[in-house]
């Protein structure tokens, strides 16, 4: 039972990760000096202080990198990197306890990699059209996007802390409706830059306002 239990804690973890990368870590850092949760003595290190600074800090860079749609395809891009590793390391961590032998701690964290790129791909697939379709218009709405993946990244990884089952469960629903949100999107239209209608993505021409197309 309680192998079940880590690896639910540690699906959330990397399901977190595949949308802000540094937030499953801090939360495992940050629980470590808590009552609830104790890292195994290799993985300690993510608890000292210095190293929970640092994540602080590239949280506060992807953020600022996340929220400005000029910088979008370049974060998505190079956001799976610190994702894998992000991925790797909550998997790995959270199952340490029960892990015994080095060859499945890497394993672990392989498999908390792989969930965290998929769910990457899943954010990115519905972040990219949102960009496309609003957040080059109206800037405060890649803002609000960026709190609001920071959030459920959040809540899931506190969620999958405390209450493993219910982390799990969340990490599921978020993938789905991610899923869903993605398929919506796919079929929305670009807008104009300059009018804000609807153009279609093969246009050359807005039919509105006749403004050439970027």
């Amino acid at each position: 039972m309680e192998t079940i239990v880590s690896y639910l804690t540690a699906f959330g973890l990397a399901t977190g990760a595949g949308t802000k990368a540094t937030i499953p870590v801090i939360a495992l850092g940050l629980f470590h000096h808590t009552r609830y949760f104790e890292l195994s003595p290799r993985w300690e290190w993510i608890g000292s202080p210095p190293v929970i600074a640092v994540l602080l800090a590239m949280l506060l860079v992807e953020l600022y990198a996340d929220s400005h749609p000029e910088f979008g395809a370049w974060v998505d891009s190079i956001g799976y990197l610190p994702a894998i590793v992000s991925g790797f390391i909550a998997f790995a961590a959270a199952t340490g306890t029960v892990d015994s032998s080095l060859l499945q701690l890497t394993g672990s964290g392989l498999l908390g990699s792989g969930t965290a790129v998929v769910v990457k791909g899943i954010r990115n697939a519905v972040r990219r059209p949102l960009r496309e379709h609003v957040e080059s218009m109206h800037e405060h709405v890649g803002s609000a996007a960026t709190a609001g993946e920071a959030g459920l990244a959040g809540v899931v990884s506190v969620a999958s802390i405390l209450a493993p089952v219910a982390g799990g469960i969340l990490a599921v629903v978020a993938i789905v409706s991610a899923l869903s949100l993605g398929a919506i999107t796919r079929g929305a239209k670009p807008l104009c830059g300059k009018c804000g209608e609807k153009i279609d993505r093969r246009a050359l021409v807005c039919p509105s306002c006749r403004a050439e197309v970027a």
